[in-house]
């Protein structure tokens, strides 16, 4: 089949738009983000000015922004990105208060907490109609660890809720805070309100067992396990259940029925099909999926965890250490700067590097560091 010519025009906002994506997708960051400020530099400079609105114009502004943010987000450059908020805020006539917020996080995530938490405040104050001021109040709050004040801002949004999505996302909200406070079933049924409101939060029935995992009450983990709809996540937590359990045949019978799976054929799960792998003892077989992912740009936290994982158990602290500092910057892209590789990670490190001085070294990205 004849390849169709690319009809991106060099130099145009279309073209410095994707080049900032192949840079990002490469690793190259500080390469995207020189190419998406010179869109929001162009564009910003001109927009003012304009007597007519440019809706192209200001989409590429908008897409520009909310992309370069987030590769600022990934590097730890919080003062830029809360230059980049606080002038989206003037040139974004549909959602200046989304920039906003999001300035108000990056002020917290560049150390000026309260100054953060009072600007969250004000707006939900002064717009006592809007559900995402609340919201994202309360989830700074929790991440913060400021847990009964999180609640209360929860309240709040629980107010203002109305659509399903909003429902959805605060019930989810309250599992993670319920979570936190070690009000296990709580947090569960608090899951299952989100489902019921949304059902995408079906696809997060992993961060339940997960918690009772970790908890050691195996018989509910397997009782949420059972509404996990991708056979490989199903597969793995079915034989770490079995081998926490002391049940070691029963444990290696399910993950050799994970391996005979086909993981390029699941857009999620595949890092559970590496795990099976490395409980199995063929490291370089999930060694070589985990590197093919992270090229193809499937880059989360736990593929990296598990990456460092291999390095840790052949012995390379350097190889395991690299990793981990890409899955815990994967990792505070979504929970914040101050957030850790969650228990259930460390557990697995625990039980299966031998070498005690590595685990010591390694202990500190984990949640379990914090708790000792």
């Amino acid at each position: 089949m004849e390849r169709r010519p690319d009809r991106r025009i060099q130099g145009s906002y279309e073209d410095l738009l994707e080049k900032a994506r192949q840079a990002r997708a490469a690793g190259r960051a500080d390469i995207a983000v020189w190419m998406y400020s010179r869109i929001v530099d162009r564009i910003s400079s001109v927009l003012p000015d304009m007597g007519v609105r440019d809706e192209q114009l200001l989409d590429h502004l908008i897409t520009a922004a909310d992309e370069l943010q987030a590769v600022l987000e990934w590097m730890g450059d919080h003062a830029y990105a809360l230059s980049i908020c606080e002038q989206m805020s003037d040139l974004d006539p549909d959602d200046p208060l989304l920039w906003k917020r999001r300035a108000a996080t990056e002020r917290i995530h560049l150390g000026d907490v309260e100054g953060g938490l009072v600007e969250l405040r004000i707006l939900a104050e002064e717009h006592p109609m809007d559900f995402w001021h609340p919201l994202e109040l309360a989830a700074r709050l929790l991440e913060l660890g400021r847990l009964d004040e999180a609640q209360e801002a929860l309240e709040e949004a629980s107010r203002r809720a109305s659509r399903g999505e909003e429902r959805g996302l605060l019930h989810w909200t309250r599992f993670r805070v319920l979570k936190e406070q070690g009000r296990l079933q709580e947090a569960a049924d608090a899951w299952e309100e989100a489902c019921r409101h949304d059902p995408f939060y079906e696809y997060m029935a992993q961060w339940v067992y997960r918690m009772f995992i970790v908890a050691g009450d195996y018989a509910s983990a397997l009782s949420y396990l059972n509404r996990e709809r991708n056979p490989l996540m199903a597969g793995y937590y079915r034989g770490l259940i079995a081998h926490y359990q002391g049940r070691e045949d029963r444990a290696k019978r399910a993950w050799r029925r994970v391996i005979r799976e086909r993981p390029e054929e699941y857009q999620v799960g595949r890092e559970a099909w590496a795990m099976a792998q490395i409980r199995l003892g063929n490291l370089d077989a999930a060694l070589d999926l985990l590197a093919s992912l992270t090229r193809q740009g499937y880059a989360t936290d736990r593929i990296y965890a598990a990456a460092g994982l291999v390095w840790a158990i052949q012995g390379s602290l350097g190889g395991a250490m690299a990793n981990l500092d890409l899955a815990l910057r994967t990792h505070r892209q979504a929970f914040g700067p101050r957030a850790l590789l969650p228990m259930d990670l460390w557990m697995e490190f625990d039980d299966l590097v031998p070498n005690e001085d590595i685990k010591g070294e390694l202990r500190r990205y984990f949640v379990s560091a914090a708790s000792d």
